[in-house]
C-alpha cells in the first residue's frame, strides 16, 4: 500500500476554524484543511507554504506544530503533520477546493470531513477554546 507523508495547515480566525471542501476526485464533496504531500528535500515550513500558496493563492506563517497522526485509508496511508498557520491576508482564491466554512467548536462535526481530519479535532478544539487569533 502507498504511503504518503504530508502537511496541513489549520487556520482560526475569529475563534473559528477553516475547512475547504475538495472540488474533485474521490473525495470530492468532503471537508479538509490545506495541505498536501511533502516533496523531496522539502521541509514540512516549505511544503506548508507552497501548498498554501498553491491551493488557495495565500502567503501564511506557521504558528505553532499541532500533531502528527497516521491514518490508513483504503488505498494509502498517509502520515499527516498538522500545523497551525496564519494567513498573512484573508483575500483567498479557490483551486482545488469550491467552498470554505469558518466553523466554532460546536459547529465542527456538522460537515463531512476526510476521515484523517477527525483525528486532529481534540487539539483543534483546545486551540478554539484558548481564543488564538
Amino acid at each position: 500500500m502507498k504511503h504518503f507523508i504530508g502537511v496541513a495547515a489549520i487556520f482560526i480566525k475569529d475563534n473559528k476554524v477553516g475547512a475547504f471542501r475538495r472540488k474533485y476526485g474521490k473525495y470530492a464533496g468532503f471537508y479538509e484543511f490545506v495541505g498536501g504531500k511533502i516533496e523531496a528535500n522539502e521541509s514540512h515550513a516549505q511544503a506548508l507554504i507552497r501548498e498554501c500558496q498553491e491551493e488557495i493563492a495565500v502567503t501564511v506563517d506557521l504558528i505553532s506544530y499541532v500533531q502528527t497522526l497516521r491514518y490508513a485509508y483504503d488505498d494509502f496511508i498517509i502520515t499527516l503533520h498538522a500545523y497551525h498557520c496564519n494567513v498573512n491576508e484573508y483575500d483567498i482564491r479557490l483551486s482545488v477546493h469550491d467552498d470554505v466554512l469558518w466553523l466554532s467548536e460546536s459547529e465542527l462535526t456538522t460537515i463531512p470531513w476526510l476521515e484523517a481530519d477527525y483525528l486532529l479535532f481534540d487539539k483543534i478544539k483546545t486551540l478554539l477554546r484558548k481564543g488564538t487569533l
